[in-house]
């Protein structure tokens, strides 16, 4: 449980910094579509492609997938059992989502939401199957 104590800081520390390059990479690919005079609408499926969401969130998820892995090959054992691995998992998306959410408090609250929507769903797919490699591959 003490090894908890320290991976769990340490995950929502990197994986936020990591969704918030990709976010500040989204705003600059929007404004530089403003720039070259593109359209701007208000529809939703305009609004991903002007910040390029899909992509964002694929490298996003593949990005916490090779960290989440390199935490569960250097500090994480089977012999945890399962419980620590959905706690690093729960707890890191949990706490980074409302990280999120309250850098957002300024922001509409459907950003708020998207925003820390984007970063749970990837986060737990990415760690989860990170930890699952790391207990196949054991």
């Amino acid at each position: 449980m003490g090894i908890l104590f320290t991976i769990v800081p340490i995950g929502i520390v990197v994986t936020l910094l990591i969704f918030l390059s990709f976010e500040n990479r989204a705003i600059k690919i929007k404004r530089e579509r403003v720039k070259s005079g593109a359209v701007i609408s208000d529809d939703i499926s305009d609004k991903f492609e002007q910040y390029d969401t899909i992509n964002n969130t694929l490298y996003f998820g593949i990005s916490v997938y090779l960290f989440s892995l390199i935490i569960a090959s250097v500090f994480y054992s089977p012999e945890y059992g399962l419980i620590h691995a959905l706690l690093y998992i729960f707890i890191t998306t949990f706490v980074g989502s409302l990280i999120l959410f309250g850098l957002k408090l300024k922001k509409d609250l459907l950003v708020q939401v998207f925003a820390a929507f984007l970063y749970g769903v990837a986060h737990i797919f990415a760690s989860s199957l990170a930890f699952l490699t790391r207990y196949i591959f054991s």
